[in-house]
């Protein structure tokens, strides 16, 4: 029956592709000789079309790349769309940055590593507003015009933000992301793509842009997005309804972008997270074929919500200009899955845990309002910004959780099974939200005097959380970012940076001796040397980073629990970045770059599990990225993307997870059909369909299979 489904979406697809999805088409009418098709983004890209020449850095705005004294990467729509990974889509963009390991393949999490340090879409911001995802919700690559990646704490230039990091929520974050909506062109978008994937997934999009006025001074552009179908994981099937709204208006003295959409999104299986802590040297179980079902029969998910951001800017003289930024999100989730959202994985491939039916509700705000001048007098010239920030966000859940009678239990091969009969969550009105509030007040500061720049900013920040049971804990920090850039010529920048981040207060959850003990806020500090270098089309850089972050350990007593969680000593990253990115011939484009990194434990008390001087869990040594585009001719490229992964620690059992590497590959072709400009896209990801485990933190994750993904595009 599902190879019958597969051969009919296929005929579907190809039917449109030959037939056209407006007018049909005769021999004829078809032909390869079509003009360029314009850019859809309106920043300038660099040589080859995968980066943006500028890069936003926070609220001093846009700089060149090869000026900004840290590393960071915006990368392109043309990224955004060649990479569109059908299992999480915005994965196959971060897949090309060195700095970062893909945590998890599935549509259930968006779990990645940044230079060590685990994070999600929690850190996510979209138009420069933070926290409207979350670690099971994702940004909507297909409303994206770019997507700026910041590898380093450098948090202090985007305001206060939330802290919490889903699964890890002690970790302080590694650096962030920032994505910017398309807006409305001055040419007319009517565009509407269908792709087929995994096993039997349809996905469409409708883009529709349009401005308007005497001048053009409005635009609007909506995103319409429907999907449903199986995945290329067995027992997985996802169901997204979603629509997204960007309006601007433009005119001499401001800029105004409003954005907001609703979302519905469900996502049956998908099982791929395994916590494996307890797994024995010589005992973790080789990856099995990633199509395996890892889920229980009526394992599922889903969430939907609204979200809206805007953004304003107005020029109050030739140097002075201020700035308003806010957004506000809704998301609601309900999902039966195992609990603490993962499998427990044991020795020689087992499987066990507990069913959990989970209820949540979460609302986010953030506003943020500031000034920013721009002065210059002979070769010095100098901008400042300052900005003034708040956040507010509230969470509540009920959780069936641990106590359920409810077992899961098999293993890696032949999947999971249930038994016994489910106990379910009470109303979620029966519980409280509890609550995080920061305000802080940023002063940022560029000064450029000839041939060298200086940045600086401190930010002072005032948080605030509450449990659901009304417990409040206060913090109050200072944070630092400082850096200098000399550019001896034009084409070269040689840099030096200082950055911090940070978490909120943590308060100690049931299980431990010291249940109810607030432990203080840490913070990740990283000193980062580097180099950037324009030449012959190509854009390289270098960097040497040390990353410390303090660390939380399960330290064992001789009470009646037996454990106590505590804050002990440090987990260290240093580690030498290399990426390039341009046009090295007259028909080849790469990207790509290598991570190595060395992550070890630090300054802990003698005796402490043993643990000083261990690698971190979750962190391999080398990570390395290669994507080539060979453009035939006008019409028809072909891309092909490597990824490695070294070998990494599991747990402190001396267990390992194996290196592994995966290859992509993809054609595109652009035609006409009717005078209707089609692009035609196949790509196969992880092609020759390796199977690896991706360790992350104490657990595993399974890789994906072998995807392929047919898509056509027509501009109507």
């Amino acid at each position: 029956m599902m190879k019958k489904k597969k051969a009919l979406a296929m005929s579907v697809l190809c039917a449109v592709a030959s037939a056209g999805f407006v007018m049909g088409a005769s021999a004829e009418t078809m032909h390869g000789n079509l003009e360029e098709i314009v850019v859809e983004g309106s920043a300038d890209v660099l040589p080859g079309g995968f980066l943006v020449a500028n890069d936003r850095v926070g609220i001093l705005g846009d700089i060149k790349a090869i000026d900004v004294p840290f590393t960071q990467k915006q990368y392109s729509e043309k990224t955004i769309t060649t990479f569109y990974d059908p299992n999480q889509p915005l994965n196959g963009t971060l897949a090309n940055n060195p700095s970062i390991r893909v945590g998890s393949p599935s549509p259930m999490y968006t779990d990645f590593s940044m230079r060590g340090v685990n994070m999600n879409a929690a850190h996510y911001y979209i138009n420069g507003i933070p926290n409207l995802f979350n670690q099971t919700r994702s940004i909507p690559a297909y409303t994206l015009e770019s997507v700026d990646i910041v590898s380093g704490p450098n948090t202090v230039l985007n305001g206060a933000t939330f802290s919490n990091n889903g699964t890890n929520g002690t970790d302080a974050p590694a650096g962030l992301l920032n994505a910017t909506t398309k807006r409305a062109t001055n040419k007319d978008v009517t565009r509407y793509t269908q792709r087929f994937s995994g096993r039997s997934t349809l996905t469409e999009d409708i883009d529709f842009g349009r401005r308007f006025g005497e001048n053009k001074e409005w635009g609007v552009r909506v995103n319409a997005h429907h999907e449903n179908g199986g995945l290329s994981m067995e027992g997985a099937k996802v169901t997204d309804k979603s629509v997204y709204i960007n309006v601007d208006h433009k005119d001499e003295k401001s800029s105004t972008n409003l954005f907001g959409g609703y979302f519905d999104w469900k996502v049956d299986g998908g099982q791929r997270w395994l916590q494996a802590g307890s797994v024995k040297a010589g005992h973790l179980a080789s990856a099995p074929s990633g199509k395996n079902n890892l889920s229980f029969d009526s394992q599922t998910k889903y969430n939907h919500g609204y979200m809206m951001t805007l953004n304003h800017n107005q020029k109050l003289s030739d140097s002075w200009q201020a700035f308003i930024n806010g957004g506000y999100g809704q998301y609601s989730e309900h999902k039966w899955d195992p609990n603490s959202g993962s499998l427990t994985l044991g020795d020689d491939g087992k499987l066990s845990g507990k069913f959990r039916d989970y209820i949540s509700d979460s609302k986010s705000m953030y506003w943020q309002a500031g000034v920013s001048n721009e002065t210059k007098v002979g070769n010095i010239k100098n901008n400042v910004s300052l900005a003034v920030d708040y956040f507010n966000y509230k969470s509540k859940a009920v959780n069936s959780g641990g106590k359920n009678p409810s077992n899961l239990s098999g293993d890696i091969w032949n999947g999971v099974h249930l038994t016994g009969t489910p106990i379910f969550a009470p109303s979620i009105d029966s519980v409280g939200y509890g609550k995080e509030t920061a305000k802080a007040m940023t002063l940022a500061d560029r000064v450029e005097i000839g041939k060298v720049s200086v940045f600086g900013a401190l930010q002072y920040r005032d948080s605030e959380t509450t449990t659901a049971a009304g417990k409040k804990v206060s913090k109050d920090s200072l944070n630092p970012t400082f850096a200098v850039a000399y550019k001896p010529v034009e084409n070269v920048s040689v840099y030096a940076s200082h950055a911090q981040a940070y978490t909120k207060p943590v308060e100690v959850g049931t299980g431990y001796d010291n249940t109810g003990e607030i432990l203080k806020p840490i913070k990740n500090k990283q000193n980062e040397l580097g180099v950037k270098y324009e030449n012959a089309n190509i854009l390289h850089s270098l960097a040497f980073f040390d990353l410390n972050q303090a660390s939380y350990i399960k330290e064992a007593t001789n009470t009646a629990i037996g454990q106590k969680y505590t804050q002990e000593g440090e987990n260290r990253f240093k580690g030498i970045e290399y990426s390039l990115t341009g046009k090295v011939a007259d028909k080849w484009n790469l990207m790509g770059g290598v991570l190595y990194l060395n992550g070890k434990r630090e300054k802990l008390t003698m005796g402490k599990e043993n643990l000083e001087g261990k690698f971190a869990t979750g962190t391999p040594k080398w990570n390395a990225v290669l994507a080539a585009e060979y453009e035939a001719d006008k019409n028809t490229s072909f891309i092909g993307r490597a990824n490695y992964v070294g070998e990494s620690h599991v747990n402190d059992n001396g267990v390992k997870a194996p290196d592994y590497m995966t290859f992509d590959f993809g054609v595109k072709y652009k035609t006409a059909i009717n005078h209707v400009p089609v692009t035609l896209n196949a790509m196969c990801y992880n092609a020759f369909d390796k199977n690896y485990w991706i360790s992350r933190g104490t657990s595993v994750a399974l890789g994906a299979p072998r995807t392929f993904m047919l898509s056509a595009q027509f501009d109507i």
